[in-house]
């Protein structure tokens, strides 16, 4: 399966959801590939600091260029089950080869004014990638969280989503949380970190669970309010 982790803003958990999903592909048997297409290489830095503390299961990971991304993933495919691809927040031919091949994109929005605004940047991209990749399954997950979320932006995106074929927004909210960004640069996933962070460990694992549900729905308004008051 190849997983394309893709949004339209930078510094928005995109590598951190990307690394943790990963984890937990491997931790369950899989052989996994991480392939990182941003030029600041936050997902390969991630994996050599995993390798030189020796952690297990190893992830390996590829930065490549954008450009040549099309002639180098099919010698990839065979030799793992999944690839996670962090592609880079910026529009380039490299972003859209990875939305073309992929079998799901994970995009994460904050929610802010420009949230809907940020989505459709993003929606167009996966609009071009379906003309070749009718098959692209879009997940939603509100990420970098903090304090009170306000409901009527998250109506907002819910709402907008909604609108949207084969797209769903994930019934969780990843908060921005120190053991989240500690882990990262340890090269460990928030599941391996100690001291453990509950919180963090069961909204990372909601989401990988919601994009293995690849017809899930959109949540209603009453469940996301639950992360409103920031719990």
């Amino acid at each position: 399966m190849i997983i394309t982790v893709a949004n339209n803003r930078e510094g928005i958990g995109r590598s951190t959801i990307a690394v943790n999903i990963a984890t937990l592909r491997a931790m369950v048997g899989r052989t996994v590939l991480l392939i990182d297409l941003d030029p600041k290489k936050s997902s390969l830095e991630w994996s050599r600091a995993r390798d030189s503390a020796n952690i297990q299961p190893q992830i390996p990971a590829r930065s490549i260029m954008g450009k040549h991304l099309e002639a180098e993933i099919g010698g990839m495919v065979s030799g793992y089950n999944d690839i996670l691809i962090d592609a880079t927040w910026r529009n380039t031919r490299g972003v859209q080869v990875a939305l073309e091949i992929a079998d799901m994109v994970v995009v994460p929005v904050v929610v802010d004014g420009d949230s809907v605004e940020d989505l459709k940047q993003v929606v167009r991209r996966i609009k071009v990638a379906r003309r070749t990749n009718p098959d692209l399954w879009a997940l939603v997950v509100i990420t970098h969280a903090e304090g009170v979320l306000p409901i009527s932006e998250l109506d907002k995106i819910r709402h907008y989503i909604g609108k949207i074929p084969s797209a769903a927004l994930a019934g969780t909210v990843i908060r921005k949380r120190g053991a989240l960004q500690q882990a990262f640069s340890e090269g460990l996933s928030i599941f391996e970190y100690k001291p453990a962070d509950p919180l963090a460990m069961a909204e990372m694992h909601d989401l990988y669970r919601a994009q293995k549900r690849r017809h899930a729905r959109v949540p209603s308004l009453s469940q996301l309010q639950k992360y409103a008051d920031g719990s």
